[in-house]
């Protein structure tokens, strides 16, 4: 038993220092011209975080497909595990299908690149090919009646900031083994945010016109338009595969390939049938909505531009208190609205109160009934000096859409006392404050010196009239010109939003990324990807000065390449954004696969920053 324990070890060690590579294939090379050929990417020993190159030049047919296997061969174990691709060529020449890569043992590896020679294919094959091309096409067109994508919205007229549902169905009438998005909408003029859906596609049934339907919702968001107009729902584009019967059902001599599935007929089992998985392309049709502006009468000045339906609610704690020491205002909006747009209040203080920008708070719930919860703002106030202070109300306006009509809210005063604290100045309102005499020491009289013990000094020897007299005569007045130019310099900065986002965007999008491990350490695969998503798109937001009703991939691709960054780093934005975007129609990725998500948003971020500053 000790001996076949050791062999066991033994052989388990030496599979263990296989050499951890990615290999890549091609079957067959050559291919002639339109035919199917497949490249595969292969290890032998487990990886996780796979990353596809791009097949530039090539169509791709299908895939990834995955597919593991163990052998044991004379007693030696052996593991493979590949990622297959199906893929056309429609022209003569050289392809290179660059590296792909991914984690194995713990390193980022990367497979050889591969060369496909396309040769020009026989006329014989080439009008088989094109026969059943157009086969093919007739299936398609036929199968994309009863398969398609529709996009609905809950309101197609609405006010400029009014919360609008949108939602992308899936609908068929037939088995589909697989489902794979292929472009997300973009969705301009919108400010957008997804509400969380299943993993797993969940279908219903659904009878239009007569026909049973299966269908299941791809995508839904929470939209508020940022523009007044006709605004458009962007096309959704995926791709489905679906099984079907090729050849024709004898005893159903219908051409609707579901009449057999849907009307007792076999389409599986037919003897003079054969069962074959079509891929069939989507695109949901344009939806239209109109985008009212919202009343340029009676306008608030306090109006930024929230809609819904809102309450205000302030503290101050605590209502006592010394100086230097601070104090919280707290400002809490609740309601349904586009909370999310919402700025921070201004707030009207006493000069001799400091305040610094404040700390927000979102608990806010999308739903399908639309966006509701609460935003709070928190602001440290700093009294400097002692006595009673009024804290003038707070005042919010937003328009509400049941009423018709502007709306300002506003909150109650409070009274603030400040005693005078441990670190106040000595002299505070032209009172002296120190103490009430001044002690002599030894004696109030000095007697006079005899002898040459001690010289008097010259004129121009003592402090008065030198060098370093002068300097401390001058430096309060050009520290006094310094603080003017920095608190305008200031003030300038805080007034151009677009420079403080600037500035700010790597360190939101640093702290969205904290977040973003937080949801990787705890395994919650959904919050991941939405945080890593929310951290790009914000960053891109913040950095290139786009509004969100703008931000798009094509807005971002085209600001980068304005700005000089490397086409590269614009592909892996948008590699990294896709693969957030798709992880919710996929199984529960690896905590690898997600640690390489999240060091590549990481190291984008970082790239981008390096790239843009030149």
């Amino acid at each position: 038993m000790r001996i076949f324990s050791l062999l066991l070890t033994l052989v388990l060690s030496s599979y263990t220092l296989v050499a951890q590579e990615l290999t890549a294939t091609v079957t067959p090379n050559p291919v002639s011209v339109g035919d199917r050929f497949q490249v595969s990417f292969t290890s032998s020993a487990a990886m996780a975080g796979f990353r596809a190159p791009d097949f530039e030049g090539l169509t791709l047919i299908g895939g990834p497909m995955q597919s593991q296997s163990v052998r044991i061969v004379n007693g030696a174990m052996a593991q493979s595990i590949s990622y297959s691709y199906i893929l056309q060529a429609r022209s003569e020449g050289k392809f290179t299908i660059p590296a792909a890569s991914a984690d194995i043992g713990g390193k980022r590896v990367q497979s050889n690149p591969v060369v496909v020679q396309v040769v020009k294919q026989s006329e014989q094959k080439a009008a088989q090919q094109a026969e059943e091309q157009a086969a093919e096409s007739e299936i398609t067109k036929q199968l994309q009646k009863g398969i398609f994508l529709k996009a609905s919205a809950n309101k197609n007229n609405v006010m400029r900031g009014e919360q609008v549902i949108a939602t992308y169905k899936l609908y068929t009438r037939i088995t589909l083994t697989n489902y794979t998005p292929r472009k997300m909408p973009a969705l301009t003029g919108f400010w957008n945010q997804d509400i969380e859906s299943p993993q797993q596609l969940l279908f219903n049934d659904e009878v239009i016109n007569g026909q049973v339907f299966r269908v299941a919702a791809v995508k839904k968001v929470a939209l508020f338009p940022q523009q007044s107009g006709t605004l458009e729902l962007d096309p959704m584009e995926a791709e489905v595969v679906a099984r079907v019967n090729v050849g024709g059902n004898k005893r159903n001599h219908s051409r609707d390939p579901f009449d057999a599935f849907f009307h007792g007929g076999d389409p599986f089992g037919d003897p003079f049938g054969q069962a074959q998985d079509v891929r069939v392309p989507l695109r949901s049709p344009v939806v239209k909505i109109t985008v009212r502006p919202l009343p340029q009468t009676n306008v608030p000045a306090e109006f930024n531009g929230a809609v819904g339906t809102f309450s205000l609610e302030t503290t101050l704690a605590p209502r006592s208190t010394k100086t230097n020491e601070p104090v919280k205002l707290t400002v809490r909006l609740s309601g349904k609205g586009n909370l999310k747009l919402i700025d921070p209040i201004k707030l009207q203080l006493p000069p001799d109160i400091e305040t610094y920008d404040p700390t927000t708070k979102d608990n806010i719930d999308m739903n399908e009934s639309g966006a509701n919860g609460t935003k709070t703002f928190e602001y440290l106030l700093i009294p400097r000096f002692a006595g009673e202070f009024k804290i003038p109300s707070v005042a919010f306006a937003y328009y509400d859409l049941d009423k018709k009509r502007y709306v300002t809210l506003q909150s109650e005063e409070f009274t603030l006392l400040v005693e005078k604290g441990k670190e106040e100045s000595a002299i505070v309102g032209g009172k002296y404050s120190g103490k009430d005499a001044v002690t002599a020491l030894n004696s109030d009289i000095r007697f006079i010196k005899f002898g040459n013990s001690e010289r008097l000094p010259r004129r121009g020897e003592g402090f008065y009239g030198s060098v370093g007299f002068f300097i401390s005569l001058l430096l309060p007045f050009f520290l006094f010109i310094g603080f003017i130019v920095y608190r305008r310099r200031d003030e300038q900065l805080r007034g151009n939003i677009a420079l403080m986002k600037n500035r700010t965007a790597t360190r939101i999008a640093t702290k969205r990324l904290k977040e973003a491990k937080a949801f990787l350490n705890a395994n919650d695969s959904a919050k991941f990807h939405d945080a890593v998503s929310k951290a790009l798109w914000g960053y891109m937001s913040d950095k290139l000065t786009i509004s969100q009703a703008s931000l798009s991939r094509e807005t971002v691709q085209a600001a980068l390449q304005e700005r000089g960054v490397k086409a590269e780093v614009c592909s892996q934005f948008t590699q990294t954004l896709d693969s957030c975007e798709f992880a919710r129609f996929a199984p529960t990725q690896a905590q690898g696969a997600m640690q390489h998500l999240y060091d590549e948003a990481m190291t984008i971020i970082s790239t981008l920053e390096d790239q843009l500053k030149r």
